[in-house]
């Protein structure tokens, strides 16, 4: 793919600053429902940054203003019980669904230990998991910024 191509490839997605509201949304959303309707222990946040940003790698290498965002959303003090995890998982998958995330891969399930990941179609990932304490987290696709979004040319 020409460098022409995966700008315009981009320029189709929302822009980053969407992605990151819509992302931060979906977590927050999925926070809450785990403690509310599951009854896992509120979260906690994580240490360091919110969010960590980096360039974009394979066809969207080298394009000004394109990034990909990770967003950690702390955790759950704990291991969610087994017998709770269909269902947790099932509201995971529910939440997730409405934006997008219809990619479901398992990563581990074994007793006391199960991770699971999410993908859309811009290559964003959701990974939520139990072991010693529940997790959620979230790497966006690549996307341009707004300001990239805007100015049209690469």
């Amino acid at each position: 793919m020409s460098k022409d191509e995966a700008y315009a490839e981009l320029r189709k997605r929302p822009d980053l600053e969407q992605t990151e509201a819509d992302a931060r949304k979906m977590l927050d959303e999925i926070r809450a429902e785990l403690v509310s309707r599951i009854g896992i222990a509120p979260w906690e946040p994580g240490k360091g940054e919110a969010y960590t940003g980096s360039a974009c790698g394979g066809d969207f290498q080298n394009i000004p203003g394109a990034e990909k965002r990770r967003f950690s959303s702390g955790r759950s003090p704990g291991n969610l019980p087994d017998a709770k995890w269909a269902e947790a998982l099932e509201l995971v998958k529910s939440i997730a669904g409405r934006y997008g995330f219809n990619r479901q891969g398992t990563v581990v399930d074994r007793p006391s230990d199960h991770e699971v990941t999410f993908g859309n179609d811009y290559g964003a990932e959701l990974w939520f998991g139990t072991a010693v304490n529940t997790t959620l987290s979230l790497t966006t696709g690549c996307h341009l910024t707004r300001e990239a979004h805007q100015r049209g040319t690469p």
